[in-house]
């Protein structure tokens, strides 16, 4: 009997030993298989994260892109129209100036200069010699410094004073109006007053 219990108690152990074994497979095969779904999960989850990221940053990127643009564009307007404010005060102060100019002896000294030398290019045919209502009591001064045979007539597109003299296709335009014209295309180019890129 001592024998049967001995032989129960190794069949026993066997048993316990080989369920322990096992238990310890099943438990390395467990850890195994949760390992393998967790680095997968995480693996997939960084993806993702990366995926998610980089979809945030582009967004974010375009955001600010789209804000920088519509800052840099209402930031060119505010210099366009400021440009244009300064211009047109630096303008209107010249053409007060000249306005003043014309009240002094020295632009009837001008004007009559400019009708000689328009009669040195037009002595062929009679001229046309346009001038500013304002001017109009200069017409018999401006006859006699044409020295040619000459029609002077006042127009109202001549308004800060000068001379302007047509004789066939020919044009002579030395009025105050075009001198100041070309000015501002001038001071525009190189006033440093430019909006660039």
């Amino acid at each position: 009997m001592e024998e049967t219990a001995k032989k129960t108690e190794a069949f026993l152990s066997a048993i316990k030993a080989l369920s322990e074994k096992e238990c310890a497979e099943i438990d390395a095969e467990t850890e195994s298989v949760r390992k393998t779904r967790l680095e997968t999960m995480e693996t997939e989850a960084k993806q993702h994260y990366k995926a998610y990221m980089e979809y945030e940053v582009a967004r974010i990127r375009a955001e600010a892109n789209r804000a920088i643009s519509q800052k840099s564009e209402e930031s060119r307007r505010t210099l366009t129209e400021l440009r244009a404010s300064l211009c047109d005060a630096v303008f209107q102060e010249a053409r007060e100036n000249l306005l003043r100019f014309r009240e002094t002896p020295q632009y009837k000294d001008l004007l009559l200069h400019s009708v000689r030398s328009a009669a040195e290019l037009f002595s062929d045919g009679e001229a046309e010699i346009s001038i500013c209502k304002a001017d109009e009591g200069f017409a018999d001064e401006i006859r006699s410094a044409f020295g040619a045979r000459c029609r002077v007539q006042t127009v109202a597109d001549i308004v800060l004073g000068g001379v302007r003299v047509r004789t066939g296709n020919y044009l002579a335009d030395d009025t105050l109006d075009s001198r100041l014209a070309a000015q501002k295309t001038w001071f525009l180019e190189n006033s440093g007053l430019s909006v660039e890129e």
